[in-house]
Order: structure tokens, then C-alpha cells, then sequence
């Protein structure tokens, strides 16, 4: 029995579960380092940000909006 036979044995779809895991994993200990903010923010730099994330979120809206009208409509 070779080395190589362990790794014929295994699934594609376990190799991609553990995968998928690790980097789940990875994300959330990223996620869980910068949870709370390092530096003190002005309330104007809150407004400012929230602001910021609601203009990205209109501009996403109108991407898949005209992504829609343009597939839907050949």
C-alpha cells in the first residue's frame, strides 16, 4: 500500500469540505480579531460611513436592476 493509495480513497467532496471548513474557519477567527473597532470614530465619521454603505448598496441594487432589464428583455 503506497502513500498515494490514502489520498485515492478520499472523496472530491470530503477534500472540498475541508476546504470549504478551513476557510470558514479562517474567516470567522478574521472576523472575531477585528469585531470591534481600534480607533474612536466622530459621530460625522459614523454618518460618513453609513452613508458610504448605503451609496454602495444603491449602486449594487442598480447593477443587478439593469443586469436584469438587459438579460430579461433578449
Amino acid at each position: 500500500m503506497s502513500e498515494n493509495d490514502e489520498y485515492d480513497n478520499i472523496s472530491e467532496d470530503s477534500l472540498l469540505d475541508r476546504t470549504i471548513k478551513r476557510w470558514t474557519a479562517k474567516i470567522k477567527e478574521i472576523n472575531k480579531k477585528y469585531s470591534k473597532p481600534r480607533l474612536k470614530m466622530t459621530p460625522l465619521v459614523k454618518i460618513s460611513l453609513l452613508v458610504l454603505r448605503l451609496y454602495l448598496i444603491m449602486l449594487v441594487v442598480i447593477l443587478v436592476y439593469k443586469f436584469y432589464t438587459v438579460v430579461s428583455f433578449r
